[in-house]
């Protein structure tokens, strides 16, 4: 019996993943007021299992996960298109304004955006 449990969470696992990578690759992360209660009913999945997932896939909470996918894109971004301002990147990345997204930029990297784009995008 206890083999049965197993596989059946393993094969949850696997389709948590599956749906979890799909929805990272359409880059859902980006939209505003995106919540772990927003990815489970988009999932079709228990919020208390995605979260589950991220804690133990990803060693973070969903806000920590979500703030770094978010925080990967805004350095693309400032890389791809240095011309742009902070204002701009913000809302391209999900924040609904430009303090939220510094604050979370500097506490994700552990430097401002804009120190960050200063030491690493060439114009």
């Amino acid at each position: 019996m206890k083999n049965k449990k197993y596989t059946r969470k393993a094969k949850d696992s696997l389709k948590i993943k599956l749906l979890v990578d799909e929805w990272i690759k359409n880059k859902k992360y980006l939209e505003h007021e995106v919540g772990i209660e927003i990815l489970g009913r988009d999932l079709g999945i228990n919020r208390t299992y995605i979260s589950n997932y991220i804690n133990d896939t990803y060693n973070c909470n969903f806000n920590t996960w979500l703030h770094k996918m978010r925080v990967e894109d805004a350095k693309r971004i400032m890389s791809e298109n240095p011309n742009l301002n902070m204002g701009q990147i913000a809302i391209m990345t999900g924040y609904n304004d430009q303090a939220h997204f510094s604050k979370q930029f500097k506490f994700i990297a552990g430097i401002s955006p804009m120190r960050w784009k200063k030491g690493n995008v060439k114009k």
